[in-house]
Protein backbone atom coordinates (compact mmCIF):
# COMPACT_ATOMS: atom_id res chain seq x y z
CA UNK A 1 0.00 0.00 0.00
CA UNK A 2 1.02 3.54 -0.57
CA UNK A 3 1.18 5.92 2.39
CA UNK A 4 -0.14 5.40 5.89
CA UNK A 5 -3.49 5.28 7.63
CA UNK A 6 -3.02 8.97 8.35
CA UNK A 7 -3.92 9.69 4.70
CA UNK A 8 -7.23 7.89 5.17
CA UNK A 9 -8.04 9.89 8.29
CA UNK A 10 -7.11 13.22 6.67
CA UNK A 11 -9.18 12.63 3.52
CA UNK A 12 -12.15 11.34 5.53
CA UNK A 13 -11.95 14.24 8.00
CA UNK A 14 -11.93 16.81 5.19
CA UNK A 15 -15.00 15.13 3.67
CA UNK A 16 -16.75 15.04 7.08
CA UNK A 17 -16.08 18.73 7.78
CA UNK A 18 -17.17 19.69 4.26
CA UNK A 19 -20.41 17.71 4.65
CA UNK A 20 -21.03 19.25 8.08
CA UNK A 21 -20.49 22.79 6.77
CA UNK A 22 -22.83 22.32 3.82
CA UNK A 23 -25.67 20.62 5.71
CA UNK A 24 -25.74 22.59 9.01
CA UNK A 25 -27.85 25.35 7.46
CA UNK A 26 -30.60 23.05 6.17
CA UNK A 27 -30.78 20.22 8.74
CA UNK A 28 -31.01 19.63 12.46
CA UNK A 29 -27.77 19.32 14.39
CA UNK A 30 -28.17 15.56 14.97
CA UNK A 31 -28.98 14.93 11.29
CA UNK A 32 -25.95 16.97 10.24
CA UNK A 33 -23.68 15.03 12.59
CA UNK A 34 -25.02 11.70 11.26
CA UNK A 35 -24.45 12.72 7.66
CA UNK A 36 -20.94 13.91 8.48
CA UNK A 37 -20.19 10.60 10.20
CA UNK A 38 -21.48 8.62 7.19
CA UNK A 39 -19.38 10.76 4.88
CA UNK A 40 -16.31 10.19 7.07
CA UNK A 41 -16.79 6.40 7.11
CA UNK A 42 -17.47 6.08 3.38
CA UNK A 43 -14.46 8.17 2.36
CA UNK A 44 -12.25 6.34 4.86
CA UNK A 45 -13.08 2.97 3.26
CA UNK A 46 -12.84 4.32 -0.30
CA UNK A 47 -9.43 5.87 0.40
CA UNK A 48 -8.24 2.57 1.85
CA UNK A 49 -9.35 0.76 -1.34
CA UNK A 50 -7.75 3.40 -3.57
CA UNK A 51 -4.44 3.13 -1.71
CA UNK A 52 -4.54 -0.65 -2.01
CA UNK A 53 -5.15 -0.50 -5.79
CA UNK A 54 -2.30 1.97 -6.26
CA UNK A 55 -0.02 -0.25 -4.17
CA UNK A 56 -0.86 -3.29 -6.29
CA UNK A 57 -0.25 -1.38 -9.52
CA UNK A 58 3.10 0.03 -8.41
CA UNK A 59 4.11 -3.33 -6.95
CA UNK A 60 3.39 -5.04 -10.29
CA UNK A 61 5.44 -2.43 -12.15
CA UNK A 62 8.39 -2.88 -9.78
CA UNK A 63 8.20 -6.68 -10.10
CA UNK A 64 8.39 -6.40 -13.89
CA UNK A 65 11.23 -3.91 -13.69
CA UNK A 66 9.23 -1.32 -15.61
CA UNK A 67 8.61 2.19 -14.43
CA UNK A 68 6.49 4.89 -16.05
CA UNK A 69 9.60 6.81 -17.15
CA UNK A 70 11.55 3.76 -18.39
CA UNK A 71 9.53 1.57 -20.81
CA UNK A 72 10.98 -1.71 -22.05
CA UNK A 73 11.69 -1.36 -25.77
CA UNK A 74 12.68 -4.97 -26.55
CA UNK A 75 9.27 -6.42 -25.77
CA UNK A 76 7.47 -7.79 -28.85
CA UNK A 77 4.47 -8.91 -26.85
CA UNK A 78 1.20 -7.80 -28.39
CA UNK A 79 2.78 -6.61 -31.62
CA UNK A 80 1.58 -9.41 -33.94
CA UNK A 81 -1.58 -11.43 -34.40
CA UNK A 82 -1.53 -15.07 -35.55
CA UNK A 83 -4.66 -15.67 -37.61
CA UNK A 84 -3.82 -19.07 -39.13
CA UNK A 85 -6.00 -22.09 -38.52
CA UNK A 86 -4.39 -25.38 -37.58
CA UNK A 87 -4.24 -28.18 -40.16
CA UNK A 88 -6.74 -31.00 -39.91
CA UNK A 89 -5.19 -34.15 -38.58
CA UNK A 90 -6.05 -37.68 -39.67
CA UNK A 91 -8.38 -38.36 -36.75
CA UNK A 92 -10.54 -35.36 -37.61
CA UNK A 93 -10.72 -36.42 -41.26
CA UNK A 94 -11.74 -39.96 -40.24
CA UNK A 95 -14.52 -38.62 -38.02
CA UNK A 96 -15.81 -36.38 -40.80
CA UNK A 97 -15.84 -39.29 -43.27
CA UNK A 98 -17.65 -41.53 -40.78
CA UNK A 99 -20.24 -38.83 -40.14
CA UNK A 100 -20.87 -38.33 -43.87
CA UNK A 101 -21.24 -42.06 -44.49
CA UNK A 102 -23.81 -42.34 -41.66
CA UNK A 103 -25.94 -39.61 -43.26
CA UNK A 104 -25.89 -41.39 -46.63
CA UNK A 105 -26.87 -44.75 -45.11
CA UNK A 106 -30.26 -43.42 -43.93
CA UNK A 107 -33.05 -44.50 -46.21
CA UNK A 108 -34.98 -41.95 -48.20
CA UNK A 109 -38.22 -43.07 -46.54
CA UNK A 110 -36.89 -41.92 -43.16
CA UNK A 111 -35.85 -38.56 -44.56
CA UNK A 112 -39.17 -37.61 -46.19
CA UNK A 113 -40.53 -34.21 -45.33
CA UNK A 114 -43.84 -34.05 -43.53
CA UNK A 115 -45.27 -30.66 -42.64
CA UNK A 116 -46.54 -29.92 -39.19
CA UNK A 117 -50.32 -30.25 -39.02
CA UNK A 118 -51.54 -28.50 -35.87
CA UNK A 119 -55.16 -28.97 -34.82
CA UNK A 120 -57.54 -26.44 -36.30
CA UNK A 121 -59.37 -23.98 -34.10
CA UNK A 122 -63.10 -24.36 -34.38
CA UNK A 123 -65.48 -21.50 -33.71
CA UNK A 124 -69.12 -21.98 -32.93
CA UNK A 125 -71.25 -19.38 -34.64
CA UNK A 126 -74.66 -20.74 -33.65
CA UNK A 127 -74.70 -20.56 -29.87
CA UNK A 128 -77.85 -20.44 -27.81
CA UNK A 129 -78.17 -17.04 -26.07
CA UNK A 130 -79.71 -18.70 -23.00
CA UNK A 131 -76.71 -21.00 -22.62
CA UNK A 132 -74.36 -18.02 -22.92
CA UNK A 133 -76.31 -16.08 -20.28
CA UNK A 134 -76.27 -19.10 -17.95
CA UNK A 135 -72.52 -19.53 -18.37
CA UNK A 136 -71.99 -15.84 -17.69
CA UNK A 137 -74.12 -16.02 -14.51
CA UNK A 138 -72.17 -19.03 -13.24
CA UNK A 139 -68.83 -17.27 -13.85
CA UNK A 140 -69.98 -14.07 -12.16
CA UNK A 141 -71.13 -16.01 -9.08
CA UNK A 142 -67.67 -17.47 -8.57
Amino acid sequence: MIGTMRINVIVAAIAGVFTFALSIGNNLFLSTCLKSLYSFLILYVLTFGFRWVLGVMIGAEQANGTFPGNPVEDSGVGQSLDMTTPDLDEETRELMKANLSDNNSLSSADMQFSPLNPPKLVTKNNLDPEQLAGALRRMSED
